[in-house]
This record gives structure tokens, sequence and C-alpha cells, in this order.
């Protein structure tokens, strides 16, 4: 099993994480470690194009060749591993998740990851110490809080009809007319047009009909125009719902001291937390563990150094 110390000389190097197969799978990103043993459980590693992505792999079969750190892990199933938040601390949920990617079984991973470490540190001051404070600890009390549980239900918005009926209105057309006019025409006698009988101061008469067309209406014809139905479309759109839930604080106090309630530490924060806290790079590693360590712990009034606790992770 691998500890820190064989890890240290890998972390903020950009170390080559290989399979054993031989498969370049990205570099190495950060170590999140155990919290009841401390020991290196989970690894990221910097994968996709530029090492954009970063995945969790389990340290459970690693071993560390060189400056690489071989994994026991295909490069295409770590590369497909769910995408999991890195904000220092991997909570039930994200570790079920990545426990049935990998098809490991919780149980059987947390034994490997803390048993082997109490066997071997029984001789050691601290993992004594773990030991022990793990068998006496309190009983378990338990947090619950309503959740609002929403849904649909599908009712009458409108009802609609179709009705045709017939009404009766004024067209109009417009259509050009022809129309004839009579012009009086005069010429001169010449010896070309001089009448040829020579009828002189005699009666006569000469009528001319001129025409002019006029509208009128044919008839009716019934044409179709358009054809209208009702038809539905489902359009998305959102609604909020406001209820009063109730919710169940802890607090801790100590004689003398103040109550404190657990949840200022942030959302799902507890007294201590159950999930594997992150080894970071070489640069500020040692700054955020201590104050991680501090958040976890109860500061009471006495100097029990096992009350206010110290950093094992040297």
């Amino acid at each position: 099993m691998l500890t820190m110390h064989d890890l240290d000389p890998l972390l903020g190097h950009r170390s080559a994480v290989v399979t054993d197969e031989g498969d370049r799978v990205g570099s190495i990103g950060e170590v999140y470690l155990n919290d009841d043993s401390e020991a290196p459980a989970w690894v990221t590693v910097h994968t996709g194009l530029f090492g954009t992505k970063e995945s969790f792999v389990p340290l459970e079969g690693a071993t560390v060749q060189g400056d690489r750190l071989v994994v026991a892990y295909s490069r295409d199933l770590i590369r497909n591993a769910p995408s999991i938040e890195r904000d220092g601390h991997l909570g039930p949920e994200d570790k079920g998740v990545l426990y049935a990617h990998y098809g490991l079984d919780e149980m059987t991973a947390t034994t490997a990851t803390t048993g082997r470490d109490v066997e071997a540190g029984n001789a050691s001051g601290d993992a004594a110490v773990t030991r022990e404070r793990r068998g006496n600890g309190s009983p378990w009390m338990v947090r619950s809080e309503e959740r609002l549980r929403v849904g649909t239900e599908t009712h009458e918005a409108a009802r609609v009809r179709l009705r045709k009926y017939v009404v009766t209105e004024e067209a109009s057309r417009t259509v050009p007319l022809l129309r004839e006019e009579l012009l009086i025409e005069r010429e001169p006698i010449t010896t070309r047009n001089a009448p040829a009988d020579g009828s002189l101061f005699q009666e006569e008469v000469v009528e001319l009909v001129s025409h002019e067309e006029q509208a009128v209406i044919l008839g009716r014809d019934t044409v179709l125009v358009e054809r209208v139905r009702l038809a539905r479309t489902t359009v998305t759109g959102r609604a909020t719902v406001r209820e009063e839930v109730r919710k169940e604080r802890i607090v801790t106090s100590v004689d003398g001291d103040a109550a404190v309630d657990s949840e200022a530490f942030g959302p799902g924060a507890r007294t201590r937390r159950s999930a594997g806290r992150v080894r970071g790079r070489a640069a500020g590693r040692g700054q955020a563990a201590s104050t991680d360590d501090q958040a976890d712990r109860i500061v009471t009034n006495t100097p029990n150094p096992l009350l206010k606790g110290k950093n094992k992770r040297r």
C-alpha cells in the first residue's frame, strides 16, 4: 500500500500517471487521504486536451516506479470517470459514484485503506491513539430535515370551440370599359375627292351609331379559400413553489463555553468528517491541512493534546 512518503516526490512536478499496461493517462494532481487511517486513498489525474479535465483514480493496487505513478485501471476507464467537483473533500455520495464506476465494493476498499495501516502501526503512538479514539466515541446522533417533494398535476386551462356562420357584405370589382365617341371631320374639296354625280342643293341625312361597354354582374362563383382547425402544442415554462420545512440542528457545547452550531462550518459539515481529505501539492499543503484539522475539532479548556488534536500528516 502506498504512503505519502512514496507519493510526495511526485507531487508538484506534473509527474506522469500510466496504466499497468504502459498507457499514459495524464499527470498527477492531488492525493486524497482516508479520514480514519489518513492513508492515501484517491489521486486526481489531469487528462484531456492540455490537462483541462481532472479524474479521480483509486490508489488501491497502484505503485510508484521511478518518477511515474502506475495505476491498476485502464486509460479509457479513468478518462470516462464521472465528474466530481474537487473541493478538498469527498462526500459519501461522491465516493459511492466513484466506487460504482470502478467496480469496487465500498466496504472492501475501506478495509484495504484502513485495516492494514492499523495492523502495521500497533507499535506506534499515532496508530494506537487513532484506534483508541475510534473505539471510545459517543453514540451517533442522527440529524434529519424535511425536503419538498414537488410534482405536477394537469388541470383544464381553457376550452376553445370553432363555429362557422354566414354573413352578407358588399363586394366590389373594377373592370375597364370601352366607349366610342363621334367626331366631325372636315376636308376641302379637291379634284381628287369631288363627288362624281355633281349633286348640289339637295337635302341629305347621314346617320352613325356609337357604342359603349357597361359593367354587368354575370353571376357568383363559390371558391374554397382556406381550412381551419384546432391543434395543441406544448411549451415549457417554470414555476417556483415555496413551503416551510423543518430542519434539525445539532450544536456542540463544552462546560463554560457557548454552544456552537455544526452547520456554521458550511452545508453538510460535521464535527468529524467521514470522507477523505485532500493532500495537496507541495505549495501550501501544510497550511491547508492545519486549517482543516481546526475546523473538525471541538475547542475545550483542557490542555489534553488528544482533544485539541495534532496534525499527523507529517
